[in-house]
């Protein structure tokens, strides 16, 4: 039974290092923001501004904020999910230890 076991842990540990590395990677890898391309033949829009594109750039600044939040959120969650998977990792070497000892 135990040579059953010890692979099926070192398994299970290894799918949770790799999930824990790997989540952990995305933490640090955030969602680009969104810039307004300046439309060809435009000297930085130094005439007077339309009405249409002062929306468009309020509507890009509210858009970069929620992308900002979301990238914050985004990596909290990531970095929560790689430390579940380490603990996890730590539990199926004690068993594999446990198993061993019994």
């Amino acid at each position: 039974m135990k040579a059953f076991l010890y692979p099926l842990w070192f398994l299970f540990g290894s799918i949770f290092a790799y999930l824990a590395y790997m989540h952990w990677r995305y933490s640090d890898t955030p969602i680009r923001p969104f810039y307004l391309r300046q439309p060809t033949g435009s000297d930085d829009m130094t005439s007077e501004v339309p009405e249409q594109d002062k929306l468009a750039r309020k509507v890009v600044e509210d858009l970069n904020n929620y992308v900002e939040k979301m990238n914050g959120n985004l990596s909290k969650r990531n970095r929560v999910a790689a430390t579940g998977y380490f603990a996890a990792v730590i539990v199926c070497l004690i068993s594999i230890f446990l198993v061993y000892v019994t």
